[in-house]
């Protein structure tokens, strides 16, 4: 069964944090692949997201956060990349939480404004690397949120 399906098949607690974690690194390295094709941080999410898969089974650690780049300017395509994946878990968490605007979702949607904010066509390196920022802090934020939801 794939992160996709497991996470909302398995009930509350630590089994469906870790499916939770596997389908937020599945997502993240799916729209990176999509928009960007293969680079390490790619590789490094896959690898994670079958890691937390096992985690679910009962075998193993679930990673405490998302791969992060090695520098701190990403691509324009980096960036739809991150952007797509963190609409989605952003998505996935408001249906969980059964609300369009959950308060329990600040943090998050306070870096989609940043981003929102600093979004344009070209962005020099000086924005790409502040938007990289702000979808990897959005990220992190989303992930974490998202494993503390599936253990209540």
């Amino acid at each position: 069964m794939s992160a996709y399906e497991l996470v909302d098949e398995l009930p509350s607690g630590a089994a469906r944090a870790a499916a939770w974690a596997a389908y937020a690194l599945t997502t993240y390295a799916d729209k990176l692949l999509a928009a960007d094709g293969r680079s390490d941080v790619v590789a490094e999410a896959y690898a994670r997201a079958a890691a937390c898969l096992d985690a679910a089974r009962g075998v193993g650690e679930v990673p405490d956060a998302l791969p992060h780049w090695r520098t701190p300017v990403r691509t324009r395509e980096q960036l739809v990349g991150m952007r797509d994946a963190l609409d989605a878990l952003r998505t996935y968490l408001a249906y969980e939480l059964k609300n369009a605007a959950p308060p329990e979702l600040a943090r998050v949607d306070a870096q989609l404004a940043r981003v929102d904010q600093l979004w344009i066509e070209r962005p020099p390196p000086e924005i790409r690397g502040a938007l990289g920022s702000a979808l990897a802090v959005g990220l992190d934020e989303a992930y974490a949120l998202g494993r503390r939801l599936m253990t209540v």
